[in-house]
């Protein structure tokens, strides 16, 4: 598979013009991250054209509109970009040699664009910090077992670049061969043990949303030794510079099919949340500082708020939050917003209202394995807080733990909601759980 590169951008951004590009460094900061986040700025705006150019190419060769996102583990009979069936990103393609996805054992998806992001990202930050651990959602086995997927993600890794020199040579050396490719995927199969710097990273958070060319993300999040959040990134190539700019709410299947999509971005004590659009070349400016800490006199009821979550989702039982929602008499006015992708979700938490909360019951019962991962969460929740736009615990008020491993094995559930609400709010989801047994 070979896709052409995006065609030159207009004007570049100085890459010396560091105001563009870094977070405003409060007084009372106490994590100088400087250059972490430029680099990992520029290394998750190289993944997100990365996975927008495939999308494009998706696209360009599907004129069925995107269908309702369903859980990965109830396929789509027909659907032309589901991981059961065997999709080329040409027509010319022998579909019978060349898949664009293969499934995962849990049946989820996985894309030439997921393989292929992970090796960027790592790559640029193994090689400037090193020292530095990981824990990343993909490892190279299916790639190993099969050459021409292999070929297609390396062809991917190859030939995605910033078009402005200075932006891509600052992000350092790529894969030379595939063996090196294996190898630093791989490097995301970490354990996550305290006593070190681990980047947590989802390549592509909703990669069965990414195929109907929906929402999706790519994230990346910088943990300390103690498995506390210090940056967070979320690159969103769908979504349009318009929503964040005129307010508006986030929607599944309203995307940006012009542009490159916007970049969330916080580092930890600095008390705001930053928002760039995305292009091919240096780093935007940023467009918008969000700090939702003035002006939070007025208390948010429960009859205001409005729910974010996916009735799709597989790991999450979206009966029992619209119980909640009933509870706390919000159920009345019918408004929620349905997103798949789970970092999609915070974004549309930290870009909506303060009535906004989210609700998490797992489905799995307490004592059981994690059904979420670190990569799940991690960075777009620090993203939400230094916002200040609300409070994040589990659904017993505990903070969520990141320093567990790869998976969230000290929490149970998850309540994000504003910090006037979040205490009524885990009382009602307290209730709802007694009813139910659990």
């Amino acid at each position: 598979m070979h896709i052409s590169p995006p065609p030159p951008p207009p004007l570049l951004l100085p890459l010396e013009d560091t105001t563009l590009i870094n977070h405003h460094h409060q007084n009372n900061s106490t994590h100088n991250l400087t250059h972490e986040l430029l680099i990992a700025s520029l290394a998750i705006q190289r993944a997100s054209l990365l996975t927008k150019r495939v999308l494009q190419t998706l696209t360009s060769n599907n004129n069925n509109p995107p269908s309702p996102t369903t859980c990965p583990s109830t396929p789509v009979t027909g659907h032309p970009f589901f991981p059961s069936t065997t999709t080329c990103l040409n027509p010319s393609y022998d579909p019978s040699s060349r898949r664009l996805s293969i499934a995962k054992p849990d049946a989820s998806p996985v894309t030439i664009a997921d393989f292929a992001s992970q090796a960027l990202l790592i790559s640029t930050i193994h090689h400037h910090f090193p020292s530095d651990t990981f824990i990343g959602e993909e490892d190279s086995s299916s790639l190993r077992h099969n050459p021409d997927l292999c070929s297609q993600v390396f062809d991917l890794v190859s030939t995605t670049y910033l078009s402005d020199p200075a932006a891509e040579a600052l992000l350092g050396p790529r894969p030379g061969s595939i063996p090196e490719m294996l190898g630093l995927i791989d490097l995301g199969c970490g354990r996550g043990t305290r006593g070190k710097r681990c980047w947590s990273m989802d390549p592509i958070d909703g990669t069965s949303a990414f195929l109907k060319g929906e929402q999706y993300a790519v994230s990346l999040a910088l943990l300390d030794g103690e498995g506390r959040e210090l940056m967070g990134l979320l690159g969103c190539p769908n979504l349009g510079i318009g929503v964040v700019v005129g307010g508006g709410r986030i929607e599944e299947g309203e995307v940006d099919r012009e542009g490159w999509g916007v970049m969330l971005s916080a580092v930890r004590g600095e008390g705001c949340a930053l928002v760039r659009s995305m292009g091919q070349a240096g780093l935007n400016k940023v467009v918008k500082r969000i700090n939702r800490r003035k002006g939070r006199q007025r208390e948010i009821r429960t009859e205001e708020l409005h729910f974010v979550d996916s009735r799709v989702s597989c790991a999450t039982d979206s009966g029992m939050v619209e119980q909640l929602a009933r509870r706390a008499g919000a159920g009345r006015t019918g408004e929620r917003t349905e997103i798949y992708s789970s970092h999609m979700r915070y974004a549309a938490m930290v870009l909506g209202g303060r009535e906004f909360v989210q609700v998490r019951f797992p489905k799995r019962p307490r004592g059981e394995a994690a059904p979420w991962c670190v990569w799940d969460h991690a960075g777009s929740q620090l993203i939400y807080t230094e916002s200040g736009a609300g409070k994040v615990t589990d659904l017993e008020g505990r903070p969520i733990d990141f320093g567990t491993g790869r998976k969230l094995t000290n929490n149970w559930g998850l309540i994000t909601a504003d910090e006037s609400v979040h205490g009524k709010m885990l009382e009602l989801a307290g209730e709802v759980l007694k009813e139910a047994g659990r």
